[in-house]
C-alpha cells in the first residue's frame, strides 16, 4: 500500500475521532431521528471532525487508484466487460443493492444486515446513554 493511500483514511479517522471527543466533551449532541443518528453542534472539535472526515470521503477514491498509468489496450474481441458499477444503502439494518451489485450472494447480504444492524444499535445506545 503506498502511503498517499493512508492520507484518506488517516483523515477519517482524525475526523471520527474529533467528532467522538466532541460528543463526550459536550460540544456536539447525537440524536435519533426516526432510525438515523444525527449529529450535531458548535465546537471546533466538533466542525474540525466533520471537514476532516468529509474531506477523507472526497479523497478516498484517490488512495485505491492505480499507482502508475496504465495504457489502454485495443479491443480485440466484443466480449461484455467485467466491470460494472452499483451501490448500497443501508437504511437501519435493511441493505438495498442496485446495478452490479445485486448479484452478491445471500451471506453477503446477511453480513451486510448486521452490519447494518449493529449499526443502528450502536447508535441507540450513545442515544440512551447520553440521554441518561
Amino acid at each position: 500500500m503506498r502511503a498517499a493511500s493512508l492520507v484518506p483514511i488517516g483523515l477519517i479517522v482524525v475526523g471520527l475521532a474529533l467528532v467522538a471527543l466532541a460528543v463526550a466533551d459536550g460540544g456536539a449532541s447525537l440524536a435519533l431521528v426516526v432510525v438515523l443518528p444525527v449529529l450535531y453542534g458548535r465546537s471546533l472539535e466538533f466542525v474540525a471532525g466533520v471537514l476532516l472526515f468529509v474531506a477523507g470521503l472526497f479523497a478516498l477514491p484517490l488512495a485505491f487508484g492505480p499507482v502508475a498509468p496504465v495504457e489502454a489496450e485495443p479491443e480485440e474481441d466484443a466480449s461484455p466487460s467485467s466491470g460494472g458499477s452499483g451501490g448500497l444503502v443501508l437504511i437501519g439494518p435493511v441493505p438495498i443493492l442496485w446495478g452490479s451489485w445485486k448479484g452478491v450472494s445471500p451471506r453477503t447480504r446477511v453480513l451486510l444486515a448486521v452490519v447494518g444492524g449493529a449499526i443502528l444499535a450502536a447508535a441507540v445506545v450513545l442515544l440512551l446513554v447520553r440521554a441518561a
